[in-house]
């Protein structure tokens, strides 16, 4: 994944939240762990609020969540997309001498939910090292010895591709292997055992919204497996639906297309057909080029990394 793909995913960077997201690499370090790392597939989005005039805090937006001294107390907009400045400050004193486990560097915020259990890591080093937040409930997370048994169950992955990038998926010998980087689907009777990349299936949630779903079989109970092993889904509209001007063709009924072959009557109305999975940039059978309604993709969904999917 090259770098520019990499940092072409939003959710923190919407104006309501008045927050400046990092896009590239940076030697700025994060305020809740103390690493630099800037992936915002694998950690969340890197942020930074200014607050007090000229005093800055960064984080990723894992770090926030997974956290576990960190209250949300705020609204939406406040502070850090609902967490307020001063707790986030005032969280320090928690886990600021902590070690990490598998770094042994201090600073470490997520604790394992397992009862006894104790260690401590960096939200960083937990998805190197095979450990999972759940990204649902109580946001609990687990050490790579405390897994949940959904996370358990051995990966084969010999001979298998992610199903949605279609690239080879790592081999159990192979240095950079991590179970719980590898998502199952299986939903049902009916849906096909597929394996999947987790930053494949993040940005997908990014993308997604509402409307994530199982990219195989289509059906929505695959958000709740898929939070249970890793994935932050947006609760917010999905990206087609953001953009300006999104349904303005529904309620208008024309054909969008350029070079309309068959005009805006009345009668031409009902041949226009909609975006398969979108629904929107309607347009004429004829001027999309498709005998089956079922075929049309808008350019904008065209353009989407899941395309290959429908």
């Amino acid at each position: 994944m090259n770098e520019t793909t990499r940092f072409n995913v939003s959710y923190c960077s919407d104006p309501l939240f008045k927050l400046r997201v990092l896009k590239q690499a940076t030697v700025e370090k994060c305020d809740i762990c103390l690493l630099n790392e800037n992936n915002p597939l694998r950690y969340g989005e890197f942020v930074e609020k200014v607050y007090k005039t000229q005093r800055k805090i960064r984080a990723h937006y894992f770090c926030l969540l997974s956290g576990t001294n960190i209250p949300q107390n705020g609204s939406t907009p406040a502070g850090i997309v609902g967490f307020k400045i001063s707790d986030v400050l005032s969280s320090y004193a928690e886990y600021r001498e902590k070690q990490c486990y598998y770094c042994r560097h201090p600073s470490a915020p997520v604790e394992c939910a397992q009862a006894g259990c104790g260690r401590r890591y960096h939200y960083i080093c937990g998805y190197s090292n095979s450990c999972v937040t759940q990204f649902a409930g109580e946001f609990r997370s687990y050490c790579d010895q405390h897994l949940p048994e959904g996370c358990r169950v051995p990966v084969t992955t010999k001979g298998r591709r992610c199903s949605i990038c279609f690239e080879d998926l790592p081999q159990v010998t192979e240095p950079d292997y991590n179970p719980v980087s590898i998502v199952r689907t299986h939903c049902d009777s009916e849906c096909p055992p597929g394996l999947l990349h987790r930053e494949c299936v993040q940005r997908f949630a990014y993308t997604s919204g509402y409307n994530f779903k199982c990219p195989l079989c289509w059906n929505k109970a695959f958000r709740v497996h898929a939070a249970e092993v890793g994935i932050f889904i947006p609760q917010r509209e999905s990206a087609w639906e953001r953009e300006p001007g999104a349904f303005k063709d529904l309620h208008k009924r024309k054909c969008t297309a350029v070079d309309c072959k068959v005009g805006n009557g009345r009668n031409a109305a009902n041949q226009l057909v909609g975006c398969k999975v979108c629904g929107g940039q309607l347009m004429h059978r004829q001027c999309c080029g498709v005998s089956d309604a079922d075929d049309y993709l808008c350019s904008g969904c065209r353009d989407e990394s899941f395309v290959r999917l429908v």
